[in-house]
């Protein structure tokens, strides 16, 4: 069996329009699950999936500003988790019930999962990453940083730099589907023997990367929203179908940052530290992109 590592896009389980709710969660996630059920169903592949979780932490960041006179705040990282644990239920019920319906019997399980960083990464120093809603001031702790539309909390985003339920994960896979690194998973320091939570966003595709290498898999997919990467993004034109990481690593600056670049850099990375091939395609097209058939190929 090859083991493939799926990294869902942070926007898979949203409406066309946009919409955060539980009731588009949940059809999205259908159709996402019966693509991976019929994949899984082949019993050709051992299946990882990852996920993210930007609208989702970005909500819940809201619910606990606005709740704050009645209720405790948490800290970031419990409402990382908390995010994390939301979809793995969703994405996990989906996908049983898919399976169910094709009458095949394959565990699925969803582990929540913490993801060690430097506490010494600069990214503590310079949080970047934009979290919740827009706001018209600065309100409460947290660095903001002001945009076009208002002020927005911004956390850091630090490098992980190890799984640790990694073991547990490979164990797992080998009796069914795993969810892992929802969100990129909850980032956690170590101080002296002692494993602390910390507040921030691991990227996703980083992540997803860390641990597809960490499993040794055969292939990994970073599936969004458009069917090829392009160079220049935004006009969907310069499509790639299939290029050398090395190549790539060359001329990464031709990318746009914060959209397709973390991918390319996440598959480059991949691919260099181990014998796999990486993809990144269209959400909606998983099983063509397998079948290679779809998605630019990266080796």
């Amino acid at each position: 069996m090859k083991t493939i590592v799926i990294g869902l896009g942070g926007n898979a389980l949203l409406s066309p329009s946009g919409r955060q709710d539980v009731g588009s969660e949940m059809r999205n996630a259908a159709k996402v699950a019966a693509q991976i059920a019929r994949v899984a169903a082949t019993g050709r592949y051992r299946i990882i999936i990852t996920h993210g979780n930007g609208p989702q932490i970005g909500d819940e960041l809201s619910r606990n500003m606005h709740a704050g006179k009645d209720v405790p705040a948490l800290p970031f990282y419990i409402m990382s988790s908390e995010t994390e644990a939301q979809i793995g239920t969703v994405l996990e019920l989906a996908l049983r019930n898919e399976l169910a319906k094709l009458g095949k019997n394959i565990e699925v399980a969803a582990v929540l999962t913490h993801v060690l960083v430097d506490p010494d990464d600069k990214a503590f120093r310079n949080p970047s990453k934009p979290i919740g809603p827009f706001m018209r001031k600065k309100s409460g702790n947290g660095v903001y940083r002001k945009f076009q539309n208002g002020y927005r909390l911004v956390v850091p985003s630090p490098i992980p730099k190890q799984i640790l339920e990694t073991a547990s994960i490979r164990d797992l896979s080998d009796k069914g589907i795993v969810i892992a690194c929802g969100g990129g998973g909850v980032p956690v320091i170590r101080k002296g023997k002692r494993y602390v939570g910390v507040a921030g966003v691991i990227d996703k595709d980083r992540a997803t990367q860390l641990l597809a290498s960490a499993m040794g898999a055969d292939m990994m997919l970073l599936l969004t929203d458009v069917d090829y990467v392009y160079t220049d993004y935004g006009r969907k034109t310069g499509m790639i179908m299939e290029a050398k990481s090395s190549i790539l690593k060359k001329n990464l600056r031709m990318f746009e940052e914060g959209t397709i670049r973390p991918k390319v850099e996440a598959c480059i990375e991949f691919v260099e530290s181990g014998k796999g091939t990486a993809y990144i395609g269209s959400l909606e097209k998983l099983e063509l992109v397998l079948e290679g058939k779809s998605g630019t190929r990266i080796s």
